[in-house]
C-alpha cells in the first residue's frame, strides 16, 4: 500500500477557518486568502450570472448562478485531489516535485493551485453564460478571457500574487488554458478540474439538476470519488484511474450527462432563447461589448436591464428579439429530427427549412443545430483512437483495462447528441396551421431520405 500523504498548508492564512453553507455539498470550507479571491469584485460578478441562462423560463428553479457553481467546484476537485493524495500521496509528491517552483511543498502547492483554478475558472464568462458566447466572444472563448483576468495585474493577477506567490496566476492560468505550456507532470490536475469524470461537469449535473427539480444529473458522485486511481504514463505523467468497483457509478455519470443533454441543456423551449440571445447581441452590435472591460463590466442583471429597454426601443432589429425575451414569446417547433443526428439528416433538415419557407412564404422559421459531447472515451468499435482516452480500470489483481472494454453501458451510449429542429412564429391556438405546416416537414424530411 502506497504511503499516505497528507497536503499541509502553506502559510498560516491557507487554513479553511471559513464555511459556507451548500445546498449540493453541504460545508464547503476555504481560508482567509481565499476569503479574499471570493470577495473580489470580478469574482463577485458571478453571483450575476446564471448558471442555465434563460433556462428558468422552462424550469422556473434554474436560477443558481456561476459563484455557486465555482464553490462547488473548488469543493469536489479538493476531495478528488485529497482522495487521490490518500491512496498514491507518494507518486504525486515525487511527480509534482519534478516541476520546477514545486520543489518545496509540492503537494501542498499543487493542492493550492488546483482550488484556485476550480475556484477561478469560469471567471471569465459573459453574460447569460454559454447562450451568447459565439457572438459576444466572436473569435476567443471565456476561457481566454478567464486566463487574461487571471494574469491581469489590474484584473484579478496582483490579488492572486499577493496572497498565492510571484508565480501563482502563471501557474493557475496554465492549468484552466491546458496545452503545451502545462508540465505533464500537472496535467493530473487538469483533469480534476476538466476531464472525463472531472468536478467540473460533476458539479453542474448535480447543481443543475437539483435547482431545475429533475432527478437526470444525479448519480452517486461520492462513490465516484472513493474509486479514482492513478495509472503512471509516459514522460512522468499520470492519468486518472478507476477502480474495479466504480464502473458503475461511473456509468450513471455518463448517462446523466445524456439525459440532461436532452431533457434539459437542448431542451427545444432552452434552445429558442439561446437563439433569440444570440441573435439580440448580433443585432446590437459589436460595439457594445467588444472589449473585456465592457464585457466584464455587464452580468445578466445589467443585460437583462438593457433587454427591457430595447424591447421599447426604435431599432426594429433589435426590440424585436428583445421583445420576445422579456414577454416569453416564442416560436413553436414544427419539426425536428432524432437525437442521433447524422451529417444526412442535418443536411436533409435543412432542405426542409427551405421548403417551409417557399411553402409558407408569410410566416418566420428560425433553424436550429445543437450538438454536445457526452464522452470520449475509447470502445471496442472504435476504428480510430485519435482524440479518444483509454480510462484505465485497475483489477482486484492490479492489472488494467481500458473501461471501454468493461463497460457494456458505455458502448451503448451515443458518444455525441446531436439534433436539428425548426421552429415556427405563429400563433399557439392555431392549431390547424400548426398541424399542416408540420405534415408538410415530415412528408418532405421523408422523401429527402431522412429517418423518422
Amino acid at each position: 500500500m502506497a504511503s499516505f500523504r497528507l497536503p499541509q498548508f502553506l502559510t498560516e492564512a491557507d487554513h479553511p477557518r471559513f464555511r459556507v453553507r451548500c445546498p449540493v455539498h453541504g460545508f464547503i470550507h476555504f481560508s482567509e486568502n481565499e476569503r479574499r479571491i471570493v470577495d473580489h469584485r470580478l469574482f463577485r460578478r458571478l453571483r450575476h450570472i446564471k448558471q442555465l441562462a434563460l433556462t428558468e423560463y422552462l424550469y422556473p428553479g434554474a436560477t443558481h448562478s456561476r459563484f455557486e457553481h465555482s464553490l462547488g467546484v473548488m469543493e469536489l476537485a479538493t476531495r478528488a485531489f485529497d482522495r487521490l493524495a490518500a491512496v498514491r500521496g507518494d507518486l504525486l509528491e515525487s511527480t509534482f516535485r519534478e516541476v520546477a517552483g514545486f520543489e518545496d511543498q509540492p503537494l501542498a502547492l499543487a493542492r493550492q493551485v488546483l482550488r484556485l483554478a476550480a475556484l477561478l475558472h469560469d471567471v471569465g464568462h459573459a453574460p447569460f453564460s454559454h447562450a451568447a458566447e459565439a457572438v459576444i466572444h466572436a473569435g476567443s472563448s471565456h476561457e481566454a478571457l478567464t486566463v487574461s483576468i487571471i494574469c491581469d495585474a489590474e484584473l484579478m493577477g496582483d490579488a492572486i500574487r499577493k496572497r498565492f506567490g510571484q508565480d501563482s496566476p502563471q501557474s493557475v492560468a496554465r492549468l484552466i488554458h491546458g496545452g503545451p505550456e502545462l508540465a505533464p507532470q500537472l496535467q493530473i490536475l487538469g483533469d480534476i478540474i476538466s476531464g472525463q469524470m472531472d468536478a467540473d461537469r460533476t458539479d453542474y449535473l448535480l447543481r443543475d439538476s437539483l435547482h431545475c427539480g429533475v432527478e437526470y444529473g444525479r448519480f452517486d458522485y461520492r462513490r465516484m470519488i472513493e474509486s479514482l486511481a492513478l495509472d503512471e504514463g509516459p514522460a512522468s505523467s499520470l492519468q486518472i484511474a478507476l477502480d474495479r468497483g466504480g464502473i458503475h457509478t461511473f456509468e450513471a455519470l455518463i448517462l446523466a450527462r445524456y439525459q440532461m443533454n436532452t431533457q434539459v441543456y437542448y431542451h427545444r423551449v432552452r434552445r429558442i432563447y439561446d437563439l433569440y440571445l444570440r441573435n439580440y447581441f448580433d443585432a446590437k452590435g459589436r460595439d457594445w461589448l467588444d472589449t473585456p472591460e465592457k464585457i466584464l463590466a455587464q452580468n445578466d442583471v445589467t443585460a437583462m436591464a438593457e433587454i427591457f429597454r430595447d424591447a421599447e426601443g426604435d431599432d426594429e432589429s433589435v426590440r424585436k428579439w428583445a421583445s420576445r425575451i422579456r414577454d416569453r414569446r416564442h416560436h413553436r417547433l414544427v419539426h425536428e429530427t432524432g437525437e442521433n443526428t447524422n451529417a444526412f439528416d442535418l443536411g436533409y433538415s435543412g432542405v426542409v427549412f427551405e421548403r417551409l419557407q417557399q411553402e409558407f412564404p408569410d410566416l418566420d422559421f428560425q433553424w436550429d443545430h445543437a450538438d454536445a459531447s457526452i464522452h470520449k472515451l475509447l470502445v471496442p468499435d472504435d476504428l480510430d483512437a485519435d482524440g479518444l482516452v483509454r480510462l484505465p480500470v485497475i483489477t482486484a489483481g492490479g492489472h488494467k483495462r481500458p473501461l471501454g472494454e468493461q463497460s457494456h453501458i458505455l458502448r451503448r451510449v451515443p458518444r455525441r447528441f446531436q439534433i436539428a429542429r425548426i421552429f415556427c412564429d405563429l400563433p399557439a391556438d392555431d392549431l390547424a396551421l400548426k398541424s399542416r405546416i408540420q405534415q408538410f416537414a415530415v412528408a418532405e424530411y421523408h422523401r429527402q431520405g431522412g429517418r423518422s
